[in-house]
């Protein structure tokens, strides 16, 4: 059974705007495994992206627990937060977040300068990044030479090149055309399936959801579904968000057999 990666307990989060009090997430309580390919998905306003931040440690809970390989990351310091996000966690970004001054190649080789002191092992894995996303003929062009599905896939190299556990996807389709869109999931999902890395996308693009292996749906700051994809089985399940997930899943598969 694959491990778990990512665990949150009782986790809630709260704004306040002035002296109004925001509630964008409450009592969430997840367990997202190795290797899945996960939508967390939800209307504007939901928290499906202020739940991903908590995910990748670009922010802290109000309240409760989250865990990222087993360690306790709502209460570390800054510093830490940012060794966690370097060795453990990619971003890719809805407007693709690409330095323009750069080209493809050093764009993706950017992430490495801080880790990988040796030049020729920074440029083998840059390049390597960029093949696995087909865009090795257009690595000395920048940003603003490339297409939109070009760019999200020089972020999509980008994100690859540090080897990762987790790779946590905001809205990565929301600026692409239907075509490009799918183009870019399917690397994605290629990259899933190849190197087994977890992949946890926050959406509300259908193209995402149906290819999902399964989909945790949040409103108003509260999960009120699971969808989970048996793709051995190509079969469909739905469950209600209370109890251990994997518990359920196993219990549904027993039933059925």
């Amino acid at each position: 059974m694959a491990g778990v990666v990512v665990k949150t307990e009782k986790v809630s989060r709260v704004f306040y705007l002035g002296k109004t009090k925001v509630q964008a997430l409450d009592d969430i309580n997840i367990e997202i495994n190795e290797g899945e390919f996960l939508a967390i998905a939800g209307p504007s306003g939901s928290g499906k992206t202020t739940l991903l931040n908590l995910i990748g440690c670009i922010d802290k809970p109000s309240s409760g627990s989250i865990k990222i390989d087993g360690e306790e990351v709502s209460t570390l310091s800054s510093n830490r937060l940012a060794d966690i996000r370097l060795a453990k966690l990619s971003f890719i970004f809805q407007t693709f977040n690409l330095i323009p001054v750069l080209s493809a190649f050093e764009n993706v080789e950017y992430p490495l300068l801080k880790t990988v002191r040796n030049r020729g092992e920074r440029s083998d894995r840059a390049r390597a990044s960029l093949e696995s996303v087909g865009l090795e003929k257009y690595m000395h062009h920048r940003p603003d030479e490339l297409s939109g599905g070009q760019r999200q896939r020089v972020a999509i190299a980008r994100a690859l090149v540090t080897e990762p556990r987790i790779i946590l996807a905001d809205e990565p389709t929301a600026n692409l055309d239907q075509k490009t869109g799918e183009d870019v999931l399917n690397i994605m999902k290629r990259i899933n399936e190849d190197s087994n890395t977890l992949f946890i996308f926050s959406t509300h693009d259908l193209k995402v959801m149906q290819m999902a292996s399964r989909i945790i749906r949040i409103t108003d700051g509260k999960i009120v579904e699971h969808d989970y994809f048996d793709r051995k089985d190509n079969i469909k399940k739905n469950g209600n968000c209370d109890g251990d997930y994997r518990n359920r899943v196993q219990g549904r598969r027993s039933t059925e057999e």
